[in-house]
């Protein structure tokens, strides 16, 4: 809890000044006035140093806390147990220090008189702006156990796509990682001792042997500016895809690779329809439900997209005409949101069109697993060949040389 230095004037006018633990400012000053202090100024201190809070703020509340929260916390509230005591309950079960930390200042806030989604509000780093509008929702139509409940499945449902895509993704990845290691080591500390004996002995290298020997002496008179160039390419990037410009790219291009870009398309209308009927369903407006979906796309040709459908329900037009102009979604979806508003369903539609691309996510994820793993072993093999060539080919030249 945060210590906040006061200054205030008693009933006789005279200055009094202090510091007090208190979980905001709103609370402090409702406090300083039960005891008939006029407020002058409340400042925060600033909390010392602390590398353990230093690197608590670099880490990230990991997704499956989150699920794990929703769930707990929605079932709590189904059962009866009051939120304040929900939260204080949970708090003491959570591994995760920055969650329990976040959930702890809710807590306080709540019991200081602020309500949950203003509470929320204070930690966008955690909790979502879908996380908090929906119990928004939930506080203004009295069903907060409900809303809990549809947040907790759809955190499952998001959860479970995107731990589809980082399995399909996994172990292509150990593959390539060791397998550039071990060609890497080969090339650094095995063939040296190899080229060195064959040079010394006349004996000409053979043309694999000689890329890879050339290559180790590149390596080698070069490694410092080899992994500055590395380093400063991969920031470079990361800069590059922050921009406005960058980001368009980046995001074009993926949607339009082969095989992936189809992959892309499917996890980003799955997540969209989601998050839309789960704000729908919610009671939360319909303008604030596209803005509030607009912002959980992190594909920038999308969120444009969904910029120009807020652009259209705003004037009264329809959600499904700028998704067929737009030429991203497909022509299934976008006539079933059509059918949705015509007859009053929007929100049954969505969730089946989530429900449908949440399998063929599913299908695409296998089909891409299943391309990847040969592609990639065919790749490493040969690379593997090459090497052995490179070894094997001079002692085939040496044997030759000792025979003439």
């Amino acid at each position: 809890m945060p210590t906040f230095s006061y200054k205030t004037r008693d009933e006789s006018g005279r200055l009094v000044s202090g510091e007090m633990a208190a979980s905001n400012k709103d609370s402090l000053a409702s406090k300083l006035q039960k005891l008939k202090l006029t407020v002058i100024s409340i400042t925060e201190k600033s909390a010392p140093f602390s590398i353990d809070k230093f690197l608590q703020s670099l880490t990230k509340v990991r997704t499956d806390d989150l699920v794990m929260f929703n769930v707990q916390l929605a079932n709590m509230i189904s059962s009866g147990i009051s939120l304040p005591a929900s939260l204080l309950t949970l708090s003491e079960q959570i591994e995760s220090e920055k969650l329990k930390e976040a959930v702890l200042e809710v807590y306080s806030d709540i019991k200081g008189g602020q309500t949950f989604s203003d509470a929320l509000k204070k930690h966008p780093d955690i909790f979502s702006d879908l996380f908090t509008n929906m119990t928004r929702a939930g506080e203004v139509s009295g069903n907060l156990d409900e809303i809990l409940n549809r947040l907790a499945s759809f955190a499952e449902h998001d959860a479970e796509l995107r731990q589809k895509i980082t399995t399909a993704m996994f172990y292509p990845m150990i593959l390539a990682v060791a397998g550039a290691a071990v060609i890497v080591g080969v090339i650094v500390s095995v063939l040296p001792p190899f080229a060195k004996i064959f040079l010394e002995a006349n004996v000409p290298l053979p043309f694999p042997t000689m890329v890879l020997y050339n290559l180790n002496l590149l390596i080698r008179a070069y490694w410092e500016q080899i992994i500055i160039v590395l380093a400063g390419s991969y920031f470079l990037f990361r800069w590059y895809r922050k921009t406005p410009a960058g980001k368009f790219y980046i995001d074009s291009f993926a949607l339009n690779i082969p095989v992936w870009g189809k992959l892309t398309r499917q996890a980003t209308i799955a997540r969209l329809s989601r998050t839309l009927a789960s704000l729908i369903s919610a009671g939360v407006p319909m303008l604030q439900s596209l803005e509030v979906t607009e912002q959980t796309i992190d594909n920038s040709i999308i969120s444009k997209v969904l910029k120009d459908v807020y652009a259209s329900v705003s004037k009264g037009e329809t959600i499904s005409a700028p998704l067929k102009e737009s030429g991203q979604f497909p022509a299934m979806p976008v006539h079933m949101i059509a059918v949705g508003e015509e007859t009053g369903a929007l929100e049954a539609m969505l969730n089946k069109v989530a429900d449908y691309y949440d399998l063929a996510t599913e299908y695409s994820v296998k089909r891409i697993t299943s391309l990847l793993e040969p592609i990639f072993l065919v790749i490493i093999g040969g690379m593997v060949g090459f090497i052995f060539a490179s070894i094997l080919l001079p002692i085939f030249q040496m044997v030759k040389t000792l025979k003439h």
